[in-house]
């Protein structure tokens, strides 16, 4: 994953809500995918630009976390 990215301040409630590292693998694929759907929905908004790259972020993250939870597909 990312070491830093920048989140404006319109999107801190969702990260806020994100799993610690020690959280077990499908509580973390959850939150990706509640929060890739959530920047999905802001892709028209003011902030899309943002929303597209933190979307990109949390779907990148997804796939490994899938690929931690199905480890032989």
């Amino acid at each position: 994953m990312i070491d830093r990215l920048f989140v404006p301040a319109v999107f801190a409630g969702v990260l806020a809500t994100m799993p610690p590292v020690s959280a077990i693998a499908a509580d973390r694929a959850h939150w990706l995918d509640v929060a890739y759907r959530t920047m999905r929905a802001e892709f028209p908004g003011p902030h899309g630009l943002e929303a597209m790259r933190l979307a990109q972020v949390f779907r990148a993250e997804l796939a490994d976390v899938a690929a931690e939870l199905n480890p032989a597909a």
